[in-house]
């Protein structure tokens, strides 16, 4: 921060970027792991949060809001543990305390459900990520899918409502994206503070002079590179931007259905890049080979819990397809499970599970 200060307009330009880039600089010294999702925690705790404290000071020079205050804020160990970025805050302690927990404490529980109910029991499914045949990588990209939400985007309710009831208003960082009906509404409603970030960095510079195609290309190598430099997450840039890219061109021609399907191919094929760093057993994914049903017999000595899972998941992720244009859905702000009867189901469903103690509870976003 104080570097930053120190530098003029021009060189604070390229600064931020530097700071952008430096988790991915860590990362190929060492430093730091790859963000695939999978438990590969780091014991450098000088490193702690250092995603998200460099792309959140980069935003802040972008912006031209660095100041003690705002440090401050980005800085706070709740924010990084595992997000949201702070593209956006502000002191709501003008509300009373019975309001703001009126409010707000809706949104830890959601939020412990989802990390604790349905997050957790699945990590005891992160074997099937060796099986290499057509199924079975399908199911393992669905599976996981279902992980990374509950985990990432439960986190992020708990920081939300935490963050609310101390009296700091920080971005919702989901917005139900499965109520998405293509890749363009998903990605704005998954992890939105990053997004905001690749847009104010990335996209809106580059479109302005390369174009359209060129700017959603950026972003998405940009976005690879923060979480790894890795071959699987370069695949995963290149392969995410096509199918954005795709999706604006059928959506100008008023093909709605073509969208909603490239939605679930770059969801599932993108998650199962995302997840697989080894990338000579990734290659051998990719060549599609079926081998029947080899799932099945993996998935049947699974515990009940992480059987419960599963099928809890596959039910909140379908709810927001199936209710999105629904009263308590719309608004894409988790009303429904905050209504007080599905809050007392969801508390508990959350305490007889924790009670179980089955998976590892860890921080997808909160290892670096």
């Amino acid at each position: 921060m104080l570097a930053a200060l120190a530098l003029d307009q021009t060189k604070r330009h390229l600064f931020k970027y530097i700071l952008f880039f430096s988790i991915t600089i860590t990362s190929a010294l060492g430093l730091t792991k790859t963000l695939t999702g999978s438990h590969a925690e780091s014991d450098n705790l000088t490193l702690y949060g250092f995603s998200f404290y460099t792309v959140s000071i980069a935003y802040l020079l972008h912006s031209e809001r660095l100041n003690a205050k705002s440090v401050a804020v980005v800085s706070n160990p709740i924010l990084l543990i595992t997000g949201p970025i702070a593209t956006s805050f502000r002191s709501i302690r003008h509300h009373s305390l019975r309001k703001r927990f009126k409010y707000f404490f809706p949104y830890i529980l959601v939020g412990l459900f989802l990390h604790q109910v349905i997050a957790t029991p699945l990590t005891k499914t992160f074997h099937l990520i060796a099986l290499t045949d057509l199924i079975s990588t399908c199911v393992f990209a669905v599976i996981f899918e279902l992980f990374v939400y509950a985990n990432f985007c439960g986190l992020s309710l708990l920081v939300y409502g935490v963050c609310g009831l101390i009296g700091i208003a920080v971005p919702l960082n989901f917005r139900q994206p499965f109520s998405s009906t293509n890749i363009v509404e998903y990605w704005r409603a998954w992890h939105t503070s990053l997004s905001m970030v690749l847009k104010s960095l990335f996209y809106n510079p580059t479109k302005r002079f390369l174009g359209t195609n060129a700017a959603i290309l950026l972003v998405y190598l940009a976005s690879a590179m923060w979480h790894g430099i890795t071959a699987n997450f370069i695949l995963w840039g290149f392969f995410q931007a096509t199918i954005f890219i795709l999706t604006l061109v059928f959506l100008r021609k008023a093909a709605f259905l073509v969208p909603f399907v490239l939605m679930v191919v770059g969801v599932v094929i993108g998650r199962g890049l995302f997840a697989d760093s080894d990338f000579s057993r990734l290659l051998e994914k990719l060549s599609f080979h079926y081998d029947g049903l080899v799932i099945l017999t993996k998935l049947a000595p699974l515990t009940n819990t992480s059987k419960g899972a599963l099928l809890l998941g596959t039910l909140f992720i379908m709810a927001e397809m199936v209710c999105q244009k629904a009263k308590y859905f719309n608004r894409r702000n988790y009303k429904f499970y905050r209504i007080p009867i599905i809050q007392l189901i969801l508390l508990i469903i959350t305490l007889a599970i924790v009670s179980d103690s089955s998976g590892v509870d860890y921080a997808v976003y909160g290892q670096r």
